[in-house]
């Protein structure tokens, strides 16, 4: 039989017998303190990447429900104690970055599927595939740079999707104001206006669910766990706002853009461009998704808009990411042939004109994004590899990350993330599932680098908690 990746790394040989303990701390000599963890305070029944999750967890009060609690205790608050370790974040970081979870955000994810049992939640989440209003992330950096922990959430009440609360109306409003008592620093013009524009009042309950095959989320924050301070990020959706005036998704989104607050003419010559983009008749069979903003001044803002494509040959990723042409830059090509390999391997497809194989599913082809600034002359696009539906399972797309980050001399980084799989996940299942690890996304920075980041969705990791005891 052939050997597989799980089988010949050390670092997944290591995850094996930590399984194997049932999640005990068996530190060897590739989990050693690093030199920034000497504050750390060891707990006996926790690997050493929960230290500092179990310092936080000791400090809060009480929860404000079971489910807050199986968000914390059970699932997502493990997973990015995990990360945050592993992407060799200081004490004091990850302590900040899990309390502001585990007091501001763990609340706010809805139901804890360990009440519903099996089956779809109440109010299934476009976050992800099977509902989970989490995805987290691992942003590789840049050169040297260590990795960036980020992580994105559906704000659910604990009502949504039933009769009381059909449209899940409720618990936007309530975590936008836990956020601005949490960072009193946020600047709300902007999402002022994207709020109001994008909600329909009086949503009643036969309005949802009428086409089971989409979805019903209408707002996302994203935070990156950064080094000096928390900076949300808002994703709206235009579904709701294009169905009620009986215009496209992309009608509504340049409509809202347009109408912002210190938006001009002038200053909207990047949006204008891919307007053009999308108006062309190449582009016509687009789908647009969603726009997000960050919550900072609006002229430093990105107003960066999601769509996605279900063609799957290379040269239509060349045809989005130059926007067919209206972006030219020798090191956007540079970066395209970079592009190229990568997803030669994490595909296994070389020729440009031949596609990923057929998937029938609401998120299967590619996903991009095109983002600017006021007053920006071009817009960027990225891209958004959608490893669930075309990778042959986990481990394939850990193998493919580290044959490109090998060849380009750039896998400093990745015994970190294969320990962090390996610990969150069991081998087996990486090795015989895919989904887990649900994008590879790529921009081209200006000097023709790639910056990858993936995205991968948080599991209820039952081998760290099998040992609490109760916590």
């Amino acid at each position: 039989m052939a050997q597989t990746l799980l089988d010949e790394s050390p670092e997944f040989q290591f995850g094996v017998s930590q399984f194997a303990s049932n999640g005990l701390s068996k530190l060897s000599a590739d989990l050693e303190p690093r030199e920034h963890d000497t504050r750390i305070t060891r707990y006996p029944y926790y690997p050493v990447e929960l230290s500092i999750w179990q310092r936080v967890n000791s400090e809060l009060d009480s929860f404000e429900s079971v489910h807050h609690r199986f968000w914390w205790s059970r699932h997502t608050g493990k997973a990015l104690a995990v990360l945050l370790c592993n992407a060799r974040y200081p004490a004091d970081l990850q302590y900040w970055n899990l309390k502001f979870f585990a007091e501001a955000v763990a609340p706010h994810l809805g139901v804890s599927p360990e009440i519903l049992g099996s089956g779809t939640p109440i109010w299934p989440s476009f976050m992800t595939d099977d509902g989970t209003p989490v995805e987290l992330s691992w942003d590789w950096g840049t050169k040297d740079a260590p990795p960036i922990v980020r992580y994105s959430v559906e704000p659910i009440g604990l009502h949504a999707g039933t009769s009381v609360d059909p449209g899940n109306l409720t618990a936007g409003p309530a975590f936008q104001e836990r956020l601005a008592r949490s960072l009193p620093t946020l600047r709300l013009e902007w999402f002022h206006h994207f709020k109001d524009f994008f909600n329909i009042p009086n949503v009643k309950e036969g309005e949802f669910y009428e086409d089971t095959r989409d979805h019903n989320s209408s707002i996302f924050y994203g935070f990156d766990c950064s080094e000096t301070e928390i900076t949300p990020k808002v994703y709206f959706f235009p579904k709701l706002r294009a169905k009620a005036s009986g215009q496209s998704n992309l009608d509504v989104l340049f409509q809202a853009m347009r109408t912002a607050p210190h938006v001009t003419d002038r200053n909207f010559e990047a949006g204008d461009i891919f307007h053009a983009f999308c108006s062309s008749v190449g582009s016509k069979q687009l789908e647009h998704e969603m726009l997000a903003i960050d919550l900072i001044d609006p002229l430093q803002s990105r107003l960066k808009i999601y769509f996605r494509s279900r063609e799957t040959t290379f040269q239509s990723v060349i045809n989005v990411m130059t926007l067919e042409g209206r972006i030219r830059n020798p090191k956007l090509y540079e970066g395209l042939v970079d592009l190229h390999r990568l997803w030669t391997a994490l595909f296994g497809v070389y020729a440009v004109d031949q596609t990923l194989r057929e998937v029938e599913h609401r998120t299967s082809g590619i996903l991009y994004n095109v983002e600017f600034r006021l007053g920006e002359a071009l817009p960027v696009a990225k891209i958004y590899l959608p490893v669930r539906h075309y990778s042959t399972s986990d481990e394939a797309v850990i193998r493919g990350l580290n044959d490109y980050f090998q060849g380009q001399q750039k896998g400093k980084y990745m015994p970190d993330y294969i320990r962090a799989m390996s610990t969150l996940f069991t081998p087996k299942s990486m090795r015989e599932n895919s989904g887990v690890q649900t994008y590879v996304g790529c921009a081209i920075r200006p000097d023709g680098t790639l910056r990858v980041v993936s995205y991968f969705k948080p599991q209820a990791p039952v081998h760290l908690f099998e040992s609490e005891g109760g916590s």
